[in-house]
């Protein structure tokens, strides 16, 4: 047992020192810090550069057309059909195709649309990034203070134990009291350790999301510990219905799917292709032709119809994708704000000081148990009590702070304020 405890305690040194030696970070400062080093956020950059390119390419002209034609040309006598002379004939011809019914103006107005969604996106992004990172940031607060807590009172009772073995023993009463402080010791440390992985865990992410190496160490500055007050359901769902960052791109994804409605009803609209030609032929005599060439299309058949009629259905689709959306993410912001209320509720019915106020009533029962004022049932349930009651608050708190994350990133990142 007691190699098992120096086994522990050798293993959490390194962890200790580490933690001393490392950056502290307030959770508005790791946030910022993730953001701005997130390798995957340059894809969402390079998402706007392209749609910008995409929106320049749609407000120009199609290509000119070029046709070249080769061939024989044979000249007969009209009346007696004697051959008077064959030889090549060539033709060119450049032809500008031109649109109109606002064609180009439509292409570039979905373009412009794909340009807001790829912004959309890009905030979207920054936000999860940035709620994920504060998440993520109070957890490794939270199993930082849950792994002190626990390697405190571990330490407490190993010294006791040490205590009770070094005097000498009247009886098997001591040796007894000694094993179950080195038991309950052995607890903590566990708890300690898994402190320590969750911990560990919360790092190794937090070092992906901001492109450190996964051996960097940080801290987390003890950060407010105040819960704000949150606005009626109603006026946060509406909030949320006007600033979310989903809601938002699938209504500029309806309005682009509109202007594709009417692109394709403009289809039909014929394309008239302009230019000039130069035809030169030889057989009898030389002839030369030049001029302007005209050319359109004949919407005789109407194949257009069913591009219309596919871009209608993606546009009720889309429709009815929105509207799904709205109270899928309405009834997100009533579950939410419902679970911070609850937790908040319940913290608000513990005395701000509970953890430090048990903190000096473990120590205060370490005092009392060393003059024999107390049991050891009562000094055990004590520290046990310590660390239930730390790891209840933070746990507590962890869950109040991610739902009211969650209530920010459903209204778009903005800060909730009544």
């Amino acid at each position: 047992m007691r190699n098992l405890a120096l086994a522990v305690a050798l293993a959490a040194t390194p962890t200790i020192a580490a933690a001393q030696e490392a950056t502290g970070l307030s959770l508005d400062r790791l946030a910022q810090d993730v953001i701005t080093n997130n390798p995957e956020r340059q894809f969402y950059q390079r998402q706007i550069e392209t749609a910008g390119v995409e929106r320049a390419a749609a407000g120009r002209w199609a290509d000119p057309e070029a046709v070249v034609e080769f061939g024989q040309r044979n000249a007969n006598d009209r009346n007696t059909g004697a051959l008077l002379g064959d030889g090549q004939t060539y033709a060119v011809s450049i032809v500008q195709p031109i649109e109109f019914g606002g064609r180009i103006a439509l292409r570039r107005a979905i373009a412009e649309r794909q340009i807001d969604l790829a912004k959309i996106g890009l905030q979207q992004f920054d936000a999860t990034l940035a709620a994920r990172a504060r998440s993520l940031g109070y957890g490794l607060f939270a199993a930082d203070e849950k792994a002190a807590t626990a390697r405190t009172v571990a330490a407490r009772m190993r010294d006791l134990s040490r205590v009770l073995v070094a005097r000498d023993p009247a009886g098997p009463a001591p040796r007894l009291e000694a094993a179950s402080l080195q038991a309950g010791a052995i607890t903590a440390e566990r708890t300690a350790a898994m402190a320590d992985a969750e911990a560990n865990s919360a790092l190794y992410e937090l070092n992906q999301l901001r492109g450190a190496p996964f051996t960097s160490r940080i801290r987390i500055i003890r950060p407010d510990m105040r819960l704000p007050d949150l606005p009626s359901g109603a006026a946060l769902a509406a909030s949320a219905t006007a600033n979310n960052f989903e809601l938002k791109s699938l209504r500029a994804q309806f309005e682009q799917q509109g202007l594709r409605v009417d692109l394709a009803r403009k289809s039909r609209i014929p394309i008239v292709g302009v230019g000039p030609y130069y035809d030169r032929a030889r057989s009898d005599i030389r002839e030369t032709n030049y001029g302007l060439r005209l050319s359109t299309t004949l919407p005789v058949w109407n194949r257009q119809a069913g591009d219309v009629a596919a871009e209608q259905g993606r546009q009720a689709q889309a429709n009815a994708t929105l509207i799904n959306a709205e109270r899928r993410i309405e009834r997100d912001v009533f579950d939410q704000a419902a679970q911070y209320e609850a937790k908040r509720k319940a913290l608000g019915q513990w005395s701000g000081s509970t953890p430090q106020g048990f903190a000096d009533a473990a120590a205060d029962a370490d005092r009392n148990y060393r003059l024999g004022a107390i049991p050891l049932q009562v000094y055990m349930q004590m520290q046990q009590s310590y660390i239930e009651a730390t790891n209840a608050v933070l746990d507590t708190r962890r869950e109040a702070l991610e739902a009211l994350l969650q209530l920010r990133a459903l209204n778009g990142g903005a800060a909730l304020a009544r």
